[in-house]
């Protein structure tokens, strides 16, 4: 497997980027290849990790980092609560799940119904 398909980024905004996790690998493992990729798209900001997939619903789901000059500070890094999340961020991270609907539908981590939940609601 290509270390690109064990993760997906998505900008938010001008300084806000979102890593996806969609296997059950942590791409945080990966974060020399993520740099790279963070300094093709000139991206400097804060990073949130959505690693559902790999973590289930549990409360280290998300983790936060700030990124200066395409590294991400690795002492930045911490676990955030989802109820600290922006709404529109919530959105858009619904709206991946329910757009790369095999992804949720291969992850062996989650049950059948958290599946359900995160492909049709």
């Amino acid at each position: 497997m290509n270390i690109k398909e064990l993760y997906h980024i998505e900008r938010i905004s001008e300084n806000v980027v979102i890593i996806f996790c969609t296997t059950y690998i942590n791409p945080i493992s990966y974060l020399p290849i993520i740099e790279q990729e963070l300094s093709k798209i000139n991206f400097n900001g804060k990073i949130i990790f959505d690693l559902l997939l790999s973590n289930g619903y549990s409360s280290n789901r998300f983790v936060k980092a700030d990124v200066h000059e395409f590294k991400v500070n690795r002492r930045s890094m911490s676990v955030v609560d989802s109820s600290s999340l922006d709404d529109s961020l919530i959105t858009k991270i619904h709206e991946f799940y329910k757009s790369h609907p095999y992804i949720v539908e291969r992850n062996h981590i989650l049950f059948d119904e958290e599946k359900y939940y995160l492909i049709h609601t």
